[in-house]
């Protein structure tokens, strides 16, 4: 059986930052003032990239964010946890037994967490769960690592019940920092994602598309939410929703 194992974007939330930066508590006994901050316990991932980002040739620094091939991109966007943008949309739709694949320190409210290296789904995978068992998937910002991407997508399908939901959020392909190769990324996004090719796959496994939104929203992302049907036998009188508004 064909199992699959998760990454997740390496990054913390701007709170968790923030808190840290305003937090004004002085250095832990035997701990220097002037001690790197990426090397202290538990600091946000961010703090261990920016020496290299700002060190980057295709890189320049401005208030508040990052020019990378003459567009701005704000910090908020490396920071992790894109999935909260999205979060109020998909609980719509996301209701019952059901997992975030690569949730990472971000599950989505109510789901099982599944994720390869940390927070509380660390070291669950796919596979874990019966074929036709969940009521829904949801997965943000993880198809993206896996260059397998298809093997993947259908295994979240067959996890799906008959009528179970599909929920996912993904990088815009007009984004370049999320391109493989960029300096954000590096090798660790295998391909770029486009509403097109995900909604083309999906409904070859069987799904119907319920809602799809070409973003860009304010993440630089785009979504797509589909139920799952038999192959052949898609279900009368579904309307599926195409929009290109914001989230």
């Amino acid at each position: 059986m064909f199992q699959l194992r998760h990454l997740v974007h390496p990054v913390r939330s701007v709170k968790a930052l923030c808190l840290r930066l305003s937090s004004g508590r002085s250095p832990e006994p035997g701990r220097s003032a002037n001690q790197p901050l990426e090397s202290l316990p538990d600091v946000p991932d961010l703090f261990c990239m920016y020496r290299t980002l700002i060190a980057h040739p295709e890189l320049t620094r401005r208030s508040g964010g990052w020019l990378y091939q003459n567009t701005f991109y704000p910090d908020y966007l490396t920071v992790g946890g894109a999935g909260h943008a999205i979060f109020p949309e998909a609980v719509k739709y996301c209701r019952g037994n059901g997992i975030d694949v690569g949730a990472g320190l971000w599950p989505l409210p109510g789901a099982t967490p599944v994720d390869l290296w940390r927070g509380a789904g660390t070291n669950k995978c796919v596979a874990d769960f019966e074929k036709d068992s969940l009521d829904y998937v949801f997965s943000s910002h993880c198809l993206e690592h896996i260059e397998t991407w298809n093997e993947s997508l259908q295994e979240w399908v067959d996890r799906v019940r008959l009528g179970g939901t599909i929920f996912l959020y993904l990088p815009h392909p007009d984004c370049a920092i999320w391109h493989p190769g960029s300096p954000f990324v590096g090798d660790g996004h295998k391909w770029i994602p486009t509403p097109q090719v995900i909604r083309q796959a999906l409904e070859q496994m069987g799904c119907v598309l319920l809602r799809l939104n070409e973003g860009p929203d304010a993440m630089c992302s785009f979504f797509i939410c589909a139920r799952k049907e038999t192959r052949n036998n898609p279900a009368s009188g579904v309307t599926p929703t195409h929009d290109t508004s914001g989230v």
